[in-house]
């Protein structure tokens, strides 16, 4: 009996400190372990192309306010702020330096502070809580992070300064850099409620409110609270000029067929105008839709803001 109490003693012992080792492996990310430098680490990006490699621009992008997520070999922490995905490759037709890539890169961040949280290959098992299978995998990848984090190693580097806190990925791969910064800043909404009085000033002003709703990809089913809040201040301004008519005018961007589109920018119309005769209870007679699709573009439909500019609903007096 003595025997079994004594086995079962040292079993709950080695359960508990196995427990307690792995709790130990599981180390979240603290900038408070991260030394303060001194060191003079000039602008944003800070890393300039090191010698016989060159920033390709047309492969490198630049964010006012994006992400980017951070290992250090135990968990996953995400910065927010201004990033720079940068891509580097040799001057000149040569074979890709991998070796001198990374070499510069990691000692020139060294120098100035920098401290190296984790180098080599994430473990699948990390990849696994993006998703079981490839496409939600790569599809975190291409939103986190700079290169292809997920067959190539990846060193992760972070720098604190007295006002800055840093993130830095280095990937190399097959034939050139990848390197992803990004300078840790607080969320500024600048966001403002629409109110009536805005619509109606800006209908006053210019003959014609522009306003941007959210609807379903591809729908015209309306999508978000703030979208109907918006359409419920149309209302309140149409019960406060009763003399007011408008014509509801929907637009599209250029993606997809020239025809689909004209039908989608109706039927968007058509979904602000129900909703304001059944809801907001304006008498339909007030009301028109037209849709234009494509054929008024405001913005170049070639970038993804000019195109979100695009995908807009009119409100023009009649």
């Amino acid at each position: 009996m003595k025997k079994t109490s004594c086995i079962l003693l040292i079993a709950i012992i080695l359960s508990f400190n196995l427990v307690q080792s792995q709790e130990e492996k599981v180390s979240k990310f603290s900038w408070d372990d991260i030394p303060e430098s001194k060191a003079n680490i000039g602008v944003f990006p800070y890393i300039t192309a090191p010698n016989r490699l060159i920033i390709d621009e047309n492969e490198s992008q630049s964010y006012e306010f994006d992400k980017l997520e951070m290992f250090n070999g135990s968990s996953f922490f995400v910065l927010d702020g201004k990033v720079e995905r940068m891509t580097l490759e040799m001057d000149g037709d040569k074979k890709w330096e991998r070796y001198w890539f990374e070499k510069s890169v990691s000692e020139y961040l060294k120098s100035i502070g920098a401290v190296l949280i984790f180098d080599g290959q994430i473990p699948y098992e990390f990849v696994q809580k993006w998703g079981e299978t490839p496409n939600p995998q790569h599809e975190h990848k291409n939103e986190f992070y700079a290169g292809d984090i997920i067959n190539k190693p990846v060193k992760m580097f972070v720098l604190k300064t007295k006002t800055k806190k840093i993130g830095f990925q280095i990937i190399s791969e097959h034939s050139r850099g990848k390197i992803g910064i990004v300078e840790y800043t607080d969320f500024e909404q600048t966001i403002e409620k629409i109110t009536a009085d805005d619509i109606l000033d800006e209908i006053n002003t210019k003959g014609y409110a522009t306003l941007y709703l959210n609807f379903d990809v591809g729908k015209s089913r309306i999508n978000g609270g703030d979208s109907f809040q918006i359409i419920g201040e149309i209302a309140k301004m149409m019960k406060a000029n009763i003399d007011l008519k408008i014509s509801i005018e929907g637009h599209t961007d250029n993606v997809g067929n020239e025809t689909s589109n004209l039908k989608l920018s109706k039927k968007r119309a058509m979904s602000v105008f129900f909703i304001l005769i059944t809801v907001g209870d304006i008498n339909q007679s007030r009301l028109k839709t037209k849709g234009f699709g494509q054929q008024k573009p405001v913005d170049d439909n070639l970038t993804e803001e000019g195109r979100a500019n695009n995908r807009r609903v009119e409100l023009r007096k009649i």
